[in-house]
């Protein structure tokens, strides 16, 4: 081989473990932006699942204490007007 084609063959190689190398950087860079933003989109999907759970689970808690509240209002009314009955009946007897 001449002298030409051994440099040629060389340089062709040196840039072929150039562009090796600066890929085998690029790669670990490229996987860890992928997976910060794979990560940063599942939090942020946590976040919007956590605040749904959060609202149903406040919407509930409301309903029943409303729920409870109107059951012991209808209970103290019906005892009251129970009351008056028996007042008026009682004067109505005698």
């Amino acid at each position: 081989m001449n002298k030409l084609t051994k440099v040629s063959l060389i340089t062709s190689l040196l840039v072929g473990l150039s562009f090796s190398v600066n890929a085998n950087d690029v790669i670990p860079t490229d996987i860890s932006a992928t997976l910060e933003r794979n990560l940063a989109a599942q939090m942020q999907e946590m976040m919007q699942v956590a605040q749904q759970e959060l609202s149903l689970s406040l919407q509930a808690q409301l309903s029943e204490s409303l729920f409870e509240t109107m059951e012991q209002s209808v209970a103290v009314a019906d005892s009251e007007a129970a009351d008056q009955e028996v007042v008026i009946t009682s004067a109505l007897v005698k």
